[in-house]
């Protein structure tokens, strides 16, 4: 009797990751920009070798280039029948890897790809691209490579000012924060002068200025806002609270040129805070180059100022206060003076307590010295009116904290304040509109969360040069791309449907949602295996079977159930024994 070998894989979403990463035309697109490797090279293409390995990253969470040979040795039969490609291990080598990160590093290589791919997506996907988001994070190294340009020191969002790091710029489509430009920068470089640029591919990636822009503080630099503004296109974000920005919120809360209307949340059943706006006239004028004789027209436009209280803020400062306020008394009670301290030290030490618990403004201490007098007799005994003695002078410090109440008072009227500048019509953007969009600026943050976290796992990184990171970078936010496309049909369709998607959350089969995340629809893939028989003979081969979670999802994405089904070929009808 013949025994049946029986061999597996491990397939799980490896397929409908496959496929979904055709759809979106990364190897086309990859293949038409890089065009082909020498004429000596064969094997995969650059496109081709770049769907790999992205569906090995987003299938392990790993980017590291070494063990890719090696995962697509176990998984080469599946790989095969899925691709239609001949798959060699000798195909994703270090060194061929290490050439699709160097090809696609080039900073020219690099943008041409992400217009491509966004404006393929927008197309194919009908992307809204009425709102965008520019946010910016920091990726610390731990290793200190000698020749980079990349890799420095800088202020640190991970606080981590000790290691070396760089800066990635990501701009995101609302609304669940599809990537649409990224830029690798130095780590030292400043955040300011990274929007614009970006701003730019946007614009011509779109085809078009006049979608509105959402940002952080450090969009909201005059020159930034001028050149928006003269670039027909819309911006949101908030002041810093920097220069005459605090004296314009004082006075703007303190004595409100308007009333100020309630904000309500479509999410929230009672109002959240208070707002109103104010028009104020801007004026930006470029500075001239060192080969211009004469400078070039300022850009005058006027800004509408949207000055916003958050209720929940406001108590959240007010009980910040209060707190620092006890724990300095507590602090200032727990001090004594000794007697042969001086004023000027006593006063700077209080001064210093009172900076650590940033109540300076808050509490005012003063330090009082009371001297007496007592006689020393200098013998012993019953002591007479005309007994011996001397008079010793002793010192004791009293200290007097004094409540500010008038300071505290306008800290309290000006907590939950804050002021934001946009350039859009009313009609487009009121208060309210404003304060909705400006709460989803969780959306970049996510992404970034992902290429940081275990998702797409970037540390600890340990490539050296500088155009390989910029490379892995940009298959990294191509991944990012995928996920939360992924994430973005499957909402949009499941919006459309009555029944809400069921059976996501272990431990609770019966819980519902409307809103899965990428990584809990891949996952409901877990377990999936590819088998095959022979006994010598014939062979057979199967896929397990897939659930009706499985099927939903493949239908919510419109991928087919063939991804699965055609790598059993032919069916397993009666197994050897």
């Amino acid at each position: 009797m013949t025994t049946a070998q029986i061999t597996s894989e491990r397939i799980d979403d490896l397929p409908l990751l496959l496929q979904w990463l055709f759809n979106m035309h990364i190897d086309q697109i990859i293949d038409a920009v890089l065009k082909s490797p020498h004429g000596n090279r064969q094997g995969l293409s650059y496109g081709q070798l770049a769907v790999v390995f992205l569906a090995y990253i987003l299938t392990e969470c790993n980017h590291f280039l070494s063990p890719v040979r090696d995962w697509v040795t176990q998984h080469q039969h599946v790989l095969t029948l899925a691709l239609g490609w001949p798959i060699r291990d000798t195909d994703f080598t270090d060194e061929r890897l290490e050439d699709l990160l160097d090809a696609v590093g080039q900073d020219a290589v690099g943008e041409a790809l992400e217009e491509q791919l966004g404006q393929h997506l927008i197309r194919a996907y009908a992307l809204p691209t009425d709102t965008a988001r520019i946010d910016t994070t920091t990726v610390a190294v731990y290793h200190h490579p000698e020749q980079t340009d990349l890799l420095d020191y800088g202020h640190s969002k991970d606080h981590r000012p000790d290691l070396r790091q760089f800066k990635e710029v990501l701009s995101t489509l609302d609304p669940v924060g599809i990537p649409l430009c990224s830029a690798t920068v130095a780590g030292h470089c400043a955040d300011d002068p990274l929007y614009l640029p970006i701003w730019r591919r946007m614009v011509k990636l779109i085809g078009r200025a006049d979608f509105l822009v959402v940002g952080d503080c450090k969009l909201a630099s005059l020159e930034n806002r001028a050149q928006i503004q003269d670039g027909k296109g819309y911006y949101l974000a908030p002041l810093p609270m920097t220069g005459d920005t605090p004296e314009d919120l004082r006075h703007w809360v303190l004595s409100p040129p308007t009333p100020a209307c309630a904000i309500n949340l479509p999410d929230e059943p009672q109002p959240v805070g208070q707002g109103f706006e104010v028009a104020v006239a801007q004026t930006w004028a470029r500075p001239p180059a060192a080969n211009e004789t004469t400078a070039a027209p300022a850009i005058t436009w006027t800004e509408r100022t949207l000055v916003v209280c958050s209720d929940k803020h406001a108590h959240r400062q007010q009980h910040a206060l209060a707190e620092r306020l006890r724990r300095a008394k507590q602090a200032l009670a727990k001090r004594k003076a000794v007697p042969e301290a001086d004023l000027a030290q006593l006063t700077s030490q209080s001064q210093a307590l009172l900076n650590r618990y940033d109540v300076a403004a808050y509490r005012q201490v003063t330090w009082t010295v009371h001297m007496t007098e007592t006689k020393h007799y200098l013998k012993r005994g019953r002591h007479g009116p005309k007994s011996p003695f001397e008079l010793v002078t002793s010192t004791t410090w009293q200290v007097k904290v004094t409540q500010l109440t008038d300071a505290i008072a306008t800290f309290n009227q000006l907590a939950g304040w804050r002021i934001y500048v946009t350039n859009a019509p009313a009609a487009r953007l009121d208060v309210q509109t404003a304060v909705c969009c400006y709460r989803e600026e969780w959306q970049p943050e996510r992404g970034f969360h992902r290429l940081k976290g275990a998702a797409l796992a970037i540390r600890p990184l340990l490539l050296r040069s500088d155009q390989r990171i910029c490379g892995l970078l940009r298959i990294l936010v191509i991944a990012l791309r995928a996920l939360t496309l992924l994430e973005f049909v499957a909402r949009r369709q499941l919006a459309q449907q009555t029944a809400p998607l069921q059976g996501l959350y272990a431990g609770n089969p019966k819980r519902t949602t409307q809103q899965p995340t990428a990584e809990r629809l891949l996952r409901a893939f877990d377990d999936i295996t590819w088998y095959q028989v022979s006994d010598g003979q014939t062979t057979w081969q199967q896929v397990t079977p897939l659930s009706n979670l499985q099927r939903r999802i493949l239908d919510l994405l419109g991928i087919p159930e063939a991804v699965y089904t055609k790598l059993a070929q032919p069916a397993l009808a009666s197994p050897p024994l």
